[in-house]
């Protein structure tokens, strides 16, 4: 047979209808049937090049036809028409996707095809695929000249004859000229650059050989992965290391992420952030001597806090996507400036990629990149595949770019950041528009403590902090410097993190480790503070209790059984000495000391004769007084003395996973329906009655209201101590927990309020965020409800997932599918008028030590580090950064601080010496700018939610 016409009947009546939402199977089938027919000796016998015809009209039956029917037409062919064709002479193909099946088979039928160079059979394939692009891309962009017919037919025919006769050199010139064409067809509704990323996602499991041969290729490449994973890699394959070095050095490639591991950042401390993508950059240095300059991940992983981390870690440029679920904003720019809330702003890719091997995503290209060159300011489009490629498309994209960049010229991120320019749009997305999905993920892969892992992160994190605080200053009251920066502490940290899910065996092993590791941490921290500050103090008993903390603090401390009560004086707000508690609550300056000493002969103070701290379902202090319900056993109200109006309402609340109806009628006699049990109390108790705290313990059921079932009962105890919070503990009796989707069935405290204009905020990584419109909040920290005149804040703990039901209403959720933990903390405190002071407060704990010596000869009490900004808060004390100024071991350190509240500040930072020179330091140890001195204080200015580093030298 001898092909004389080349023929793909298509599902549609032209190219601008053509079908591009289609499956795998069919979509891989019509993209082949395109590509497969520019094999060039159906080109150089048939003279000709392909042409496509409607599957539902009849063609004329000419022998020497070759006709191609994709899956996708079948159904629009008459099956007679098929049969009557290849009765006489035509060859007909039909229902074959894959390209080698069909080209073997469009193949069959022809004798003396002569052994081809398979290199430039492949470029023609691959031709004829982005052929079809480029027609489909000029309709797309509403066009319909497309390429010259007759100039394609003399270039494809020439070339192919070339080819036939061996001469690979004309065969190539006459692609090129090809190529060229559709470059010129593009050219004409789009004449500037347009750029294709190959963005290629690595693994430790998909790395290899594969890897290598990506590294080898011609055409730029980002390869996207953690540190982890390539510290990985290398260590299992110095090939590929040594490969990817050279190629990274080249240009070939470019590594993209620059984070150590991928984990729940937006849930994490900021700071924990920041030492993940140093730690990320050092490993990438050590494994192929260059950082990565262009930030992304797998994973969800964007907070609107971020950019500023990425910006003065030394990115150039961001990926504002994940190939992940969870909701971020879906404003889709091949470049744009993502400015975070404090100001900073990093260049950003947010276009959604395409999957380089779905034939069905392929399909898609020229809608996507219409897109692009219609809404960007510059086009570009990324297609993401694994190492291994099992589809021919993003081939044939790579063999076209050889040619001419006909649909976009490939290069790396970090290119295509540094080629293009902006159109001047900022795009600040807000903080409502993110919501990860590490809860719904987590209970859907049945992991042990979806909820709670967030509690022991971050009960981890604040003892960790408070630990590095103390041993830093320590070392400065010894020394003047900083030997140990607190990585070992932090990656303690990190590694019992919420990404290592407690209840599987490695979980508990790694958590139990942290545990002994921080304890062990806090016990060297408090000897090695206590011996410093205790040096040449005279022989008497008494307790050492430091404030890790930049603000002073009334706080409670576990006094010890073997020491003789203090006096109720100085910094001793309260004692509380009975049969259960040995309790002082001490008031502490901001980073700084208190010692206490044990009085000889001193007896448990005597039961106040004022009104007690707590009676019936009633417990007070001096700042407010809050009453329990009678019926639910739930806060009825906490309110202040001055002001009458209640202020938070709480109980405890089971959501089913669809409404249910009640037995009884509502006012209007229709069925009334709810979505919660209801809680009813079963009996009640005083625990304590002061005189340093109060408390009272309300015993009660969850009732199902639609069938008056029990669940077992649940017991909720109220504590107030003198210090400015309402504590709650939580215990829940259930075995049963809820099951499926935790945002719509759960065990919540479901609290309540009764104006509806107040505000929400909440907290994001150490900040204050206002919630405007959103149900579902993470919140691990706090929940502010505002007005101009009162603020009321519920602290969490740990406890992050919250959904707002009402104008009034809030749950925090307690149990979800998966969680076994039973018992919870909060604490409640009004007017307070920064919750990221308070939520420190509560959860920060002070370190106390009994010592045998006392008072320090530098006094009783002291402070040593303090700033005079309340929205201004501590994270980190830091070693300095080595400078080639400096003659000698210099004296000084760092402090790592945020700003919480979303506000501008001018404030002072005082330390216990004098300080001579300041500066702000990016995160790579650059300089920024000076701040003035003023009587042995620096004077800093800091940005709104700024984490700012800030550099202190004494004389």
């Amino acid at each position: 047979m001898t092909p004389n016409d080349l023929i793909v009947l298509v599902p549609c009546h032209s190219l601008e209808d053509f079908p591009t939402e289609l499956g795998e199977k069919p979509a891989e089938g019509l993209l082949n049937a395109f590509a497969v027919l520019w094999h060039p000796y159906l080109l150089a016998t048939s003279d000709s090049i392909p042409r496509w015809a409607r599957a539902d009209e009849p063609l004329e039956v000419r022998p020497g036809g070759v006709v191609i029917v994709p899956s996708q037409s079948t159904s629009l062919v008459p099956t007679a028409w098929i049969e009557r064709a290849r009765r006489e002479g035509m060859h007909v193909v039909s229902d074959i996707g894959p390209r080698r099946e069909l080209l073997r088979e469009v193949l069959a039928p022809l004798a003396g095809i002569p052994d081809l160079d398979s290199d430039l059979v492949a470029d023609f394939l691959a031709f004829g695929h982005l052929h079809l692009q480029t027609e489909l891309l000029t309709r797309q962009m509403r066009q319909f000249d497309g390429v010259d017919p007759d100039r394609l037919r003399k270039e494809a025919v020439a070339g192919a004859k070339a080819l036939i006769a061996g001469d690979g050199d004309a065969c190539r010139t006459h692609l090129k000229h090809a190529f060229e064409l559709l470059l010129e067809a593009r050219e004409r509704f789009y004449p500037v650059n347009c750029f294709l990323i190959d963005l290629c996602l690595v693994i430790p499991s998909l790395a290899g050989e594969p890897l290598c041969q990506v590294a080898a290729g011609e055409v730029p490449t980002s390869l996207l992965a953690t540190a982890r994973d390539w510290e990985q890699i290398c260590g299992e394959s110095p090939e590929t290391q040594a490969a990817v070095r050279d190629a990274w050095e080249a240009g070939r490639v470019e590594i993209v992420g620059g984070e150590y591991a991928e984990d729940c950042a937006p849930l994490l401390a900021l700071e924990a952030a920041l030492a993940d993508l140093r730690r990320g950059r050092s490993t990438l240095n050590e494994l192929f001597g260059q950082a990565a300059t262009t930030w992304g991940r797998r994973r969800y992983g964007l907070s609107p806090l971020l950019p500023q981390l990425l910006k003065r870690s030394g990115f150039d440029g961001s990926l504002h996507f994940v190939m992940d679920d969870g909701i971020y904003p879906d404003d889709e720019y091949a470049k744009l400036l993502w400015q975070g809330s404090d100001g900073s702003a990093i260049p950003s890719y947010s276009r959604i990629p395409l999957a380089a091997e779905s034939a069905s995503a392929m399909l898609r290209f020229p809608i996507r990149m219409a897109e692009s060159m219609d809404s960007d300011h510059v086009a570009g489009l990324v297609l993401a595949h694994w190492p291994e490629r099992r589809s021919p498309w993003l081939d044939d994209f790579r063999r076209g770019a050889r040619y001419a960049p006909s649909l976009g010229r490939f290069v790396t991120f970090r290119d295509f950041f540094a080629e293009t320019d902006f159109d001047g749009r900022m795009s600040e997305f807000r903080e409502g528009t993110y919501l990860s999905p590490f809860l719904v993920q987590a209970v859907a892969r049945r992991e042990s403590l979806p909820l709670s892992r967030y509690i022991d992160y971050w009960r981890r994190h604040r003892l960790a902090a408070g630990i590095g605080v103390c041993t830093a200053l320590t070392q400065l009251i010894r020394t003047g410097r900083i030997e140990e920066d607190g990585e070992s502490l932090r990656r303690t940290v990190a590694a019992a993190g919420p990404d290592v899910p407690p209840g599987e065996t490695s979980g508990d092993v790694t958590a139990k480790a942290a545990d002994d590791t921080l304890a062990n941490a806090a016990s060297a921290a408090k000897a090695e503070f206590s011996r410093t500050l205790m040096r040449n103090a005279l022989p008497q008993p008494g307790v050492l209790v430091f404030n890790p903390v930049g603000f002073g603090r009334s706080a409670i401390v576990d006094w010890p059984a073997d020491l003789a009560p203090p006096a109720a004086e100085g910094p001793v707000v309260a004692r509380q000495f009975d049969a259960e508690r040995r309790r002082v609550v001490v008031k502490t300056p901001p980073c700084g000391y208190v010692w206490i000493p044990a009085v000889a002969g001193e007896q448990p103070p005597p039961p106040s004769s004022k009104a007690p701290t707590a009676e019936g379902l009633l417990v007070r202090n001096e700042f407010f007084e809050a009453s329990l319900s009678e019926t639910t056993g739930g806060l009825a109200q906490i309110r202040t003395y001055g002001r009458g109006q209640n202020r938070l309402s709480q109980q405890l609340a089971w959501r089913f996973p669809r409404e249910k109806s009640l037995p009884l009628a509502d006012a209007r006699g229709e069925p009334a329906r709810t979505w919660y049990s209801e809680m009813r109390l079963r009996e009640s108790r005083v625990l304590c009655t002061g005189p340093a705290l109060g408390a009272v313990e309300a015993i009660g059921d969850l009732i199902d209201p639609t069938n008056g079932k029990l669940s077992p009962r649940s017991a909720s105890s109220y504590a107030l101590a003198r210090r400015g919070y309402l504590e709650l503990e939580i215990e829940i009796g259930v075995e049963k927990t809820p099951e499926g989707d935790p945002w719509t069935n759960y065990i919540a405290s479901r609290f309540a309020w009764s104006d509806a204009a107040l505000s929400i905020s909440r907290s994001l990584q150490g900040s204050t965020q206002l919630v405007r419109d959103e149900q579902r909040i993470e919140s691990p920290g706090f929940i502010e409800l505002a007005s101009e005149a009162q603020r009321t804040t519920i602290l969490t703990g740990g406890l992050s997932f919250h959904r707002v039901t009402g104008p009034r209403m809030l749950d925090t959720l307690l149990v979800v599918e998966g969680e076994t933990r039973r018992r919870f903390q909060f604490a409640i405190t009004l007017d307070h008028s920064f919750p990221e002071e308070a939520a420190m407060d509560v959860e920060v704990p002070l370190l106390s030590m009994a010592t045998t010596h006392g008072p320090p000869p530098a006094g009783a009490a002291g402070w040593l580090l303090k700033l005079s900004a309340r929205n201004v808060q501590l994270r980190e004390i830091l070693p300095l950064a080595p400078s080639s100024a400096d003659s000698g071991p210099a004296q000084g350190c760092i402090v790592r601080l945020q700003e919480t509240e979303g506000k501008n500040r001018n404030f002072s930072i005082a330390a216990f010496r004098p300080i001579t020179q300041a500066r702000q330091l990016d995160f790579k140890r650059d300089s920024l700018h000076s701040f003035r001195i003023e009587n042995g204080a620096a004077q800093v200015s800091i940005a709104p939610y700024e984490l700012c580093d800030v550099e202190l030298r004494f004389g």
